[in-house]
């Protein structure tokens, strides 16, 4: 079968057609309440310039929505920062990232989310981390799909569910708001034929109107963007970096609209992707080598400045006879649309990318982290040009200093492509894997007996737990006995690193005639409906303490055991593991492996004061240096008052505040019980 990478003809497989050509409509209800909450005075000036913004604001321990009053003499009417983004100054508020379930976006747009962007990054993370995936996943590949058109089919249910609920926004707006974008394959990016086809063949299969074909702004895709324009095909122009880049996109818009023979072109719409903080990422340091005064009071300066003339630009080009003649055949500017708005110093404020950036006509989307603090901390007003002779005085600065913006485009558009491909191929890795596994498992349940139980070494029948988004293999790839006395890196288990083997994994399991089908943590028993609250589950293969803690070790430690009064540090994974297995923490560290690096990148807290849930802190207590301990949460051992505000351990990114949030919050019969895997990494004595 032709590969989407390389296609000589629009559609890859027939057989998708009978997959996307009706698509059916899911009408999906919120049952999340959103709770609103170079001479010395041209040195000086840009010292002082405003666009440097050096005090970072403390992020408040929770995401709060503040709330603007409504005018008028009617009842007040609960507004965010993004409601006031769009409604005061015309910026679109789009989010930077797209999983399953989608409907978990419904909250994001009550509170003023007008669009969303994906790419193979964000696909790479949802899909590979996630257990959401896997039952589409196991029918695509036992129906005979090959791995990347089972990537695609997953990928394009994605992204016509989120284009189902941003669909009321795109008509209220005229198609000029409410869109979901999705990516060509990154193998692409330098073949621009192969670019047409596959969004022409992307653009067919999703069949909706909101959705952008997106595509990167390199040289060979330029031409691309020109044609698949001129076929009537949205476009998110993605991966520039430079003015002169963004010029050629903005050029290859207007000459497809031109191109295109269409009497009528308001339904053929562009975003430019303009890329932010990777600039300051990569000027830094270059000013860093070059050390000098002068350079170093420019970091963190050259993105926003790069930006704001790229405002500049976009004014110019869409003004004038050119511009006015497609106006008058219902034309749309292609707005200008920030992206990368994460801040990646940590010295820097968390809106850095966001705040200066303000103004009509634009868009920004926004990753979890930039999200959150502005939505917590956010200011709303025109910001884009009030500083652009200040924006032009730093851009030239940097020149002087020797910064060549061709080389940081064109350095920063390499990084970009090879990331994604990177991701991209990784995906697809990791989905043969879990394919191997299937096959291989399906092959030895044919041989065996296939309703038999489990059983452990004496005999006695046990009941599979699930191990984690990847766990399509069986318990035996967990439970890995150290290799012997004496400590050192050869007793170290990588627990995580058993599922990149699940070939060999199941190969083993074969062999000691113990092979079964494995379980997920969506599977495991739990209460529902009627009888939520009534009971509990218990579950054999664990041990259950006097307080209803549920517990097994997966690696057992090997050093002291914290008391009263110590620090901890410890990694952690956490699963809404009643109500289908949702991630709500997952830091993709190796637990078992040995501790490099700072404190600050785990969680840590006091024995004894109360920083914790019960269960938590009863876990640690039992645990030895080292160990890894599973351990399953009860409701009245979980979170206080079911706000995990008030208790730690918090998830540390907005998805996994809300995806936990959603069970605690939740006010129908839902399981509450949660699991966690802890690793005690360190203990420091009081």
């Amino acid at each position: 079968m032709g590969s989407i990478s390389k296609l000589s003809h629009p559609c890859p497989a027939s057989s998708l057609s009978s997959t996307f050509n009706n698509p059916k409509a899911s009408n999906p209800k919120c049952l999340i309440g959103l709770l609103t909450t170079s001479n010395n005075t041209f040195t000086s000036k840009l010292s002082s310039s405003k666009l440097s913004l050096r005090s970072k604001p403390s992020l408040r321990a929770s995401l709060i929505v503040r709330c603007a009053q409504g005018e008028g003499n009617g009842s007040p009417t609960k507004k965010t920062y993004l409601h006031e983004l769009y409604d005061k100054e015309g910026q679109s508020p789009w989010y930077d990232n797209l999983c399953r379930p989608v409907t978990d976006l419904l909250p994001l747009i009550a509170s003023g989310v007008r669009g969303v962007t994906s790419n193979p990054a964000i696909f790479q993370k949802a899909i590979s981390t996630s257990n959401a995936y896997n039952d589409q996943f196991r029918e695509l590949i036992q129906s005979g799909k090959d791995i990347e058109t089972a990537y695609w089919e997953l990928v394009v249910k994605d992204i016509q569910d989120a284009s189902k609920l941003f669909e009321s926004i795109y008509d209220q707006t005229d198609a000029a708001d409410g869109y979901v974008s999705v990516e060509v394959s990154p193998r692409l990016a330098d073949d621009t034929e192969g670019t047409v086809e596959a969004a022409k063949w992307l653009h067919k299969v999703v069949s909706r109107p909101n959705v952008y074909i997106k595509i990167p702004a390199t040289a060979p895709c330029i031409p691309s963007i020109k044609e698949v324009i001129a076929n009537g095909i949205s476009v998110n122009v993605t991966l520039i970096f430079s003015l002169s880049r963004y010029e050629a996109v903005i050029d290859a818009y207007l000459d497809g609209l031109e191109a295109s023979g269409l009497n009528d072109l308001s339904r053929v719409t562009s975003v430019a992707s303009f890329f932010v903080s990777r600039v300051d990422t990569l000027i830094d340091k270059l000013l860093e080598k070059i050390g000098t005064p002068e350079a170093l009071d420019l970091r963190g300066k050259a993105a926003v400045a790069q930006a704001t003339l790229a405002y500049q630009l976009y004014q110019k080009k869409f003004s004038g006879p050119r511009w006015e003649a497609l106006v008058k055949k219902g034309a749309k500017k292609q707005r200008l649309l920030w992206a990368s708005t994460s801040v990646k110093n940590p010295a820097y404020p968390d809106t850095l990318y966001v705040a200066p950036l303000i103004g009509p006509d634009t868009v920004s989307t926004m990753p979890d982290q930039a999200l959150q603090a502005f939505l917590d901390h956010g200011t709303v007003s025109r910001t884009i040009d009030s500083n652009v002779s200040e924006a032009e005085g730093i851009y030239s600065a940097l020149e002087h200093l020797g910064i060549d913006w061709s080389y940081v485009g064109d350095q920063l558009e390499i990084e970009g492509v090879d990331s994604f491909k990177k991701s991209f191929d990784s995906l697809l890795d990791t989905l043969q894997e879990k394919a191997n596994s299937l096959k291989l498992m399906a092959s030895l349940s044919a041989i065996g007996s296939p309703h038999r139980p489990l059983t452990s070494s004496a005999g006695i029948s046990r009941t599979p737990a699930r191990r984690g988004p990847h766990s399509l293999l069986p318990p035996e790839a967990e439970k890995v006995p150290d290799s012997g006395a004496g400590g050192g890196s050869t007793d170290v288990v990588h627990r995580r690193k058993m599922l990149l083997s699940s070939i060999g994994v199941v190969a083993a399991a074969f062999c000691n005639k113990e092979a079964a089908l494995a379980s997920q943590f969506a599977d495991m028993p739990a209460l529902r409906g009627k009888d939520y609250g009534k009971s509990k589950m218990s579950y054999p293969d664990y041990t259950e303490t006097e307080s209803g803690l549920q517990y097994k070790d997966l690696r057992a430690g090997n050093g002291p055991k914290p008391k009263v009064g110590d620090t901890v540090v410890v990694d952690w994974d956490g699963y809404t593991i009643g109500y289908y297995g949702r991630i709500f923490e997952a830091r993709n560290k190796t637990k078992g492996g040995s501790f490099e690096g700072d404190d600050k990148a785990f969680f840590k807290f006091r024995v004894g004061s109360q920083e914790v849930i019960p269960a938590f802190e009863e876990a640690i207590t039992g645990m030895s240096l080292g160990g890894v301990r599973r351990i399953i949460v009860p409701p009245e051992l979980g979170y206080p008052d079911n706000d995990y505000n008030k208790s730690g351990p918090k998830p540390t990114t907005f998805s996994g505040q809300r995806a936990l949030d959603f069970v605690l919050g939740n006010q129908g019969l839902i399981d509450k019980t949660l699991l966690f895997d802890i690793e005690l990494i360190k203990i420091i004595p009081n």
